[in-house]
């Protein structure tokens, strides 16, 4: 596994991925960063966790509208022909800021 630093919302993080993708795991986290700043303005405060969630919640949306054949707004697109790769990555991150969200109501 390679360890690959992204940032979303100003802050580090170190994840693994498959040898390879790590362009990928950089753009992929470039995406959630500027969707995470176009649905709330982005910056750091308490209220992070909840900023992450809903906009895991909102990709999560859009996701399923394109799984479903629903029209979606085409800044929400991101190359559908790679569907199980995108299904994969969104999980991913969901995982990570859950963790990261426990994290910080813990502190």
């Amino acid at each position: 596994m390679k360890r690959v630093e992204i940032e979303v919302n100003g802050r580090a993080y170190l994840l693994a991925c498959e040898p390879g993708q790590e362009d990928r795991l950089r753009e992929l986290a470039a995406y959630v960063d500027r969707r995470l700043k176009e649905l709330t303005g982005g910056g750091r405060s308490a209220a992070e966790a909840p900023m992450l969630v809903m906009t895991c919640l909102v990709l999560a949306d859009e996701l399923q509208d394109l799984l479903a054949g629903r029209a979606v707004a085409p800044s929400a697109l991101l190359r559908p022909s790679e569907e199980a790769e995108m299904v994969e990555a969104v999980d991913g991150i969901t995982r990570r800021i859950e963790e990261v969200a426990a994290r910080l109501e813990r502190a």
